[in-house]
């Protein structure tokens, strides 16, 4: 016997306040009855508008208020796997997001389900026309003629916005407003194509250029082979051939040639493919503990901690052979795009036409195909950052989580995940393994792999690599670490009188250019002057509208604020006093031109946010260091991470600990990470690598751990801060802000949000302390006073603790805070 069709649906919809659920009952019409189920997307009203919503659950409780009805169900129909629904509804939960927020990301990209608003005449009512306006009689008599009118097409005949007028008519009861549904998908990318039927020169009569035209697709057609032989793309044709548009229309209309706009691939770019080559020993051991874990259906993460250059990209790249193999997809996630274009090449070249590229300068069309085609499982592969965790594969085998100490894999928009923790769910949900790598794992990690809950690869030793071939034995032999020298800048300036490049950091990069090798140079900071201060009254120049210094940029010639990118020209008296200003400190132009001048043959390239566009691009630029059109690179932590290039054998770090004594106990944990990243570029592909780290704080244990390549060291001396301050590990973290043109209203309303939390904690007998509300490290942006209270909690009922806390607006949450500045 079958069961009766459910009345009821719960329905998360976007379109409301950031604190609710965001999910409402609605009652599901008889044309409906049956046809609904979790995870589908329907179309609800909600306040005046039609919205796109996700059924929820279906049920037979009837609501104490009255209900409106489901509008219609969406064309083409979509339902979300049970598995995303799972993995929504606990992200809505962890992040206290609404559930749409939670579900939007797995939903396919640019698609758009809306609605138009129409017009239309009320039947039976009619008005004396002297009580009208012009613009009113005008849109009456439009409507009279047309029994209905989108409001787009009635502004465009009318050439009005009506913007009072359909008001007013409503306010008469002559007109009424409804909304009518629009599904659109984006279309095929398309190309235009070229189909010959004949290249007799006769053809074209007296035209020179059609003549000419003719016999260059003679010669194409003579060098063609396979069934397209007689197609060609009309972008080589006028690239190469110099064949214009106008020509080929012409030889069209005599029947000579077709033209065609064919739908063409986003994925079709050669790729020449690449073999696997010898595991060393190392490489074996981890990859067989690897596979037996992948064959036992391990939910386990395992967590490969390898030095800079020991081949982890090699064991992520068997893993997704592994699911190739058993018919599983993979995920392969890197901090940014951008900046692991050698990963995504690595894995295009050893799968060819097996992958897929997620990243955000994909257009709508490009986004879509994609989408698409890892939905058919035509690409089982997909790479790219963070948001490529929700991508629709059919089947999943392994996440791999690259760089996994990364701050990028932080969402700081609802919903805000953190990736690997929402890795974990999605690799739970759907019978997937998880693999982390880094040179320099976060704390909280390694802490997860010393207990246990990780399981733990090490790879402890650079691989050789033979310029014989992938295959030959000298790969076996190993490289040593850089050797890295701390210079004290203490004693430098001092001695000396070079506050920006020491001497033996000069020596070391004069001695690589003697060699024709390259060097690094890493200062985490943009610009030319850091800070600018007046000499009388000390006061720094500071942004108008936010609570930071400007930074004089000298190849723009303007003071910049990085917040806001608040811009003014330079300026030579303190607004303050009038009195002298001294540009102090340094950035990566300041560098950039010091350099210049102590090495005035060498060729110098700056690589930061502000450059990378004039350079034409990352890739451009990655580009043009492997092939050593550079001898020294200037940069920011955008040199630091993942790259390989063979010819660099120095690193020079300037002002080392520019970042170490920030007000977030993560300082110390970022300055290893980076410092040893950077240490890592250094001597990949030779044992002449070397670096210099200038600092004014020689001893920190994160400098010096650094130093030795020793991330061990450093983990049992921040280990044991951590555990005496309670901070995670041992602890979970959630930040509450608020930002306000008035710095006495955050204030008061952080006190009264603060008393609450402290309640909801003592009450329900939580394991947390409340700090603050205090000003925020940046205490003004964009003329809003930004303020925070900080809630740390036990790990045992945090869960219970996130949702139980209470939040209103303007308070946004953000749970696990990948910084506290």
């Amino acid at each position: 016997m079958m069961a009766e069709p459910l009345p009821f649906a719960d329905i998360a919809a976007p379109s409301v306040a950031a604190t609710g659920d965001g999910v409402f009952t609605y009652a599901v019409p008889g044309e409906l009855l049956g046809r609904l189920e979790p995870g589908q997307l329907v179309r609800v009203p909600l306040r005046r508008q039609l919205e796109t919503g996700v059924v929820v659950r279906v049920h037979d409780e009837t609501p104490a208020f009255d209900l409106r009805p489901v509008h219609s169900v969406v064309e083409p129909p979509f339902v979300l796997p049970a598995w995303a629904m799972e993995v929504a509804e606990w992200m809505a939960a962890t992040t206290r997001c609404t559930f749409y927020d939670a579900v939007a990301p797995f939903l396919p990209p640019g698609e758009l389900h809306a609605a138009e608003p129409w017009i239309r005449r009320v039947e039976g009512r009619t008005h004396e026309s002297d009580d009208l306006t012009r613009s009113q009689r005008i849109l009456l008599d439009l409507l009279s003629t047309e029994s209905e009118l989108s409001l787009a097409s009635a502004r465009a005949r009318t050439g009005s916005q009506l913007t009072s007028v359909v008001p007013a008519l409503e306010a008469m009861g002559l007109l009424e407003r409804f909304n009518r549904p629009v599904d659109r998908i984006p279309s095929e990318r398309t190309e235009r194509f070229v189909r010959v039927h004949s290249v007799d020169p006769d053809v074209a009569g007296r035209s020179e250029k059609q003549r000419l035209a003719l016999d260059r697709l003679r010669q194409r057609l003579r060098l063609a082979r396979g069934a397209d032989a007689g197609i060609f793309r009309y972008q080589d044709l006028l690239e190469d051939d110099g064949i214009e548009l106008a020509t080929l229309r012409a030889l069209e209309k005599k029947g000579a040639l077709e033209l065609l706009d064919l739908p063409v691939s986003i994925f079709e770019k050669e790729v020449a493919p690449s073999r696997p080559p010898l595991l060393s020993k190392a490489q074996a051991t981890a990859w067989n503990g690897i596979e037996r874990l992948l064959t036992s259906g391990s939910s386990r993460p395992v967590l490969v901690h390898g030095v800079t250059g020991s081949g982890k990209t090699e064991l992520y790249l068997r893993a997704v052979a592994w699911c190739l193999r058993n018919e599983l997809g993979a995920i392969v996630l890197v901090p940014e795009i951008a900046l692991a274009t050698q990963v995504v090449r690595r894995f295009e070249e050893r799968f060819p036409g097996k992958v897929a590229v997620i990243h955000s300068e994909l257009g709508e069309v490009d986004r879509y195909s994609t989408w698409t085609a890892i939905a058919r499982g035509d690409r089982p592969i997909v790479v790219g950052p963070r948001s490529a965790l929700f991508a629709p594969l059919p089947e999943l085998g392994v996440i791999v989580i690259d760089e996994e100490q990364d701050s990028a894999y932080k969402q700081d928009s609802p919903p805000k995940y953190q990736a690997i923790r929402l890795a974990h769910k999605i690799a739970q949900a759907r019978n997937g393994a998880l693999l982390l790598g880094s040179a320099t794992p976060s704390v909280e990690s390694y802490y997860a792999a010393a207990a246990r809950a990780f399981t733990l690869v090490s790879l402890p030793d650079r691989i050789g690599f033979s310029p014989g071939g992938i295959d030959a034995e000298h790969r076996e032999r190993g490289l040593a670490m850089p050797e890295v020298d701390i210079v004290d800048m203490r004693h430098e300036v001092k001695s000396t009188g070079a506050s920006l490049i020491s001497t033996p950091l000069q020596g070391l990069i004069g001695t690589a250019l003697d060699r024709a090798e390259q060097s690094i140079v890493l200062l985490n900071r943009r610009g030319m002057s850091t800070i600018v201060i007046c000499r009388n009254c000390t006061r720094s120049v500071d942004c108008p509208h936010c609570d930071i210094p400007l930074v004089y940029h000298q190849d723009l010639q303007r003071l910049l604020c990085h917040r806001c990118g608040f811009g003014m020209r330079p300026i030579q008296k303190c607004p303050e006093c009038d009195g002298p200003l001294d540009y102090f400190g340094a950035g990566t132009q300041r560098i950039e031109a010091e350099l210049s001048r102590l090495y005035p043959g060498a060729r110098v390239m700056r690589v930061d946010r502000d450059s990378i566009r004039r350079l034409g691009g990352y890739d451009a630029t990655i580009r043009r260091i492997q092939r050593g059109d550079v001898d020294i690179v200037v940069g920011t932590q955008i040199v630091a991470k993942g790259l390989d290039f063979p010819r660099v054998t120095a690193v020079g770090v300037v002002q080392a600990d520019s970042a170490l004594y920030l007000p977030d106990f993560r300082s110390a944990e970022r300055t290893f990470q980076l410092l040893t990243q950077v240490a890592g570029r250094a001597g990949r592909r030779s044992t002449t690598g070397q670096v210099v780290v200038q600092t004014y704080t020689p001893r920190h244990y994160a400098i010096q751990a650094a130093a030795r390549h020793d991330y061990l060291a450093f983990y049992e001396r921040e280990i044991e801060f951590r555990a005496q301050q309670r901070y995670p590990p041992f602890s979970r973290l959630i930040r509450l802000s608020m930002r306000d043109r008035s710095d006495e209203k955050c204030r008061e309303d952080g006190e009264t949000l603060a008393v609450e939390i402290d309640g909801v904690i003592r009450a329900n007998g939580f394991d947390a302390d409340v700090f603050g509300p205090a000003p925020a490290f940046v205490a003004k942006i964009r003329d809003l006073y930004q303020w925070q209270i900080i809630v740390r909690g036990g790990i045992k009922g945090f869960t219970e603790l996130v949702e139980t806390i209470p939040l209103r607006s303007p308070w946004s949450i953000d749970v696990d805070p990948q910084s506290l500045l």
